[in-house]
């Protein structure tokens, strides 16, 4: 008996898409290493992730806009960025309890939240270790602002929606950093919350910028870091908009532009070392590197022949060498400091440094006492002893694991370049531990985590 025509075609249309969905499966199946292609959404409330991806994407406006909400006479000023971040912490503990199975990335970027913790509350030990715990909940807290709380970032914008966060995160972090530098351009850093509230950052600008920020390092930190995004952002577009170009090209040479006029020379050095390794080690095309490396060439003839403060802090360098009187002092300091260290090897707490390396400074030239060396190594192992600059080591070699997950493409390798950037200008400041630069820094290793491409979810047949 012969089929009828209308159930027969329904039959091969149901055997088409069985076969359609078992090839959907195959494609889409777990990575043989624990990572997935498509990672396991977390059952929350869609007002949950709504809210979540809102506070990460108010991040960087707060970073750059400073703002206080409560000023403490004990415990310093609580700012709009702190509020931001603390409830970050609670959207991402909520989500991450109700993932129905982490995947190696998350569990990486739960490492690097706790090893940034890890390292900071190791001043408290070094206060009793020292024996002066007067302070001892100041410098918890000073450490927390400046590095722990921005280290949930990794962890944030990996649980975070991803077909959503991928743009607008972009969309932020980049609008964020171009503004760091046209308010400078601009001359409008005055009407800034933060120039109103530290009046002597308005001189400052007579001798080197500092864009919306309060150093001129982070102003150039910031700058590096939205230049080593722009450029993944471009890497990583297949089929694009001329206007899309456009944008990412202005970024590029805003940020470009921002780190030249800084004058850091700390920032030159450690971008670098960043670049000859994303040159060694990047897959891209001889244009692509070519094209790279006129544009940082072009910037920096500009920056030397156009900007005063990096032509001098630039010659400086190169004609005193070692002999500069900034990195003599420097210099100076961190072997005060190590000095001390040996003297207690658990460290002495943050607050009390100036007190323990007073009496290793009598014979110093310009040093009486540190409070920082301008080093973050150094200031770690002193202020946190060596456990603190262990777990700092952890942090900083997770980091970098989470930012190796899709090795192999040029947007990963600019990533890591930017992680050595960082680390590399660790040696001559306190970044990442800084309130301007850490909420950039950990994103950045947050967003090198995720896949290149978002891809569909599998359909439910």
């Amino acid at each position: 008996m012969r089929m009828p025509t209308a159930g027969l075609a329904q039959s091969i249309a149901t055997e088409r898409l069985d076969n359609r969905y078992t090839r959907l499966q195959t494609t889409f199946a777990p990575h043989p290493h624990g990572m997935p292609d498509q990672y396991p959404r977390p059952t929350v409330p869609s007002l949950v992730e709504t809210a979540h991806l809102a506070l990460l994407l108010s991040v960087f406006p707060c970073t750059v806009l400073w703002f206080p909400v409560f000023k403490s006479g004990t415990f310093g000023t609580l700012t709009l960025l702190d509020c931001v971040l603390l409830m970050l912490w609670c959207s991402s503990s909520v989500t991450l309890l109700s993932f129905r199975r982490q995947t190696l990335v998350v569990r990486r970027a739960v490492r690097v939240w706790v090893f940034a913790l890890l390292a900071g509350s190791c001043s408290m030990l070094g206060s009793v270790a020292y024996g002066n715990t007067s302070n001892i909940s100041v410098d918890l807290l000073h450490i927390l602002k400046e590095f722990g709380f921005a280290s949930i970032l990794p962890l944030g914008v990996l649980l975070a929606p991803q077909r959503q966060a991928r743009r607008l995160i972009t969309v932020s972090l980049l609008a964020s950093t171009s503004f760091n530098v046209l308010v400078q351009v601009a001359g409008l850093q005055h009407l800034l919350p933060i120039f109103a509230q530290f009046s002597d950052l308005t001189l400052v600008q007579k001798f080197r910028p500092t864009g919306a920020v309060s150093n001129p390092n982070d102003y150039a930190y910031i700058s590096v870091l939205g230049f080593a995004f722009a450029l993944a952002s471009w890497l990583s577009l297949k089929r694009s908009t001329p206007l899309s170009r456009i944008l990412l090209l202005m970024c590029l040479l805003i940020c470009l532009y921002g780190v030249v006029t800084s004058g850091s020379r700390s920032a030159v050095l450690g971008a670098a070392v960043g670049g000859i390794y994303y040159l060694a080690r990047g897959k891209d095309t001889l244009e692509r590197r070519l094209g790279f490396t006129a544009v940082v060439a072009l910037g920096l003839f500009l920056g030397w022949t156009q900007s005063t403060v990096f032509q001098q802090r630039m010659d400086s360098a190169l004609t005193n060498r070692l002999d500069e009187r900034n990195l003599e002092a420097r210099i100076e300091a961190q072997v005060i400091a190590l000095r001390t260290w040996f003297s207690s090897p658990l460290g002495v707490g943050t607050s009390n440094m100036p007190e323990a390396t007073r009496p290793y400074a009598i014979d110093a030239e310009m040093v009486v006492a540190v409070s920082g060396s301008d080093n973050i190594y150094v200031d770690f192992l002193l202020g946190s002893g060596v456990e603190g600059l262990v777990f700092l080591l952890l942090c900083l070699f997770t980091c970098w694991k989470l930012a190796s997950t899709q090795r192999g493409s040029a947007r990963a390798t600019v990533f890591q370049s930017a992680i050595i950037f960082v680390s590399s200008a660790g040696f001559a400041t306190v970044a990442p531990a800084s309130l301007f630069v850490a909420p950039f820094f950990f994103a950045l290793v947050g967003f090198a985590a995720l896949p290149e491409r978002t891809l569909q979810p599998v359909c439910q047949h």
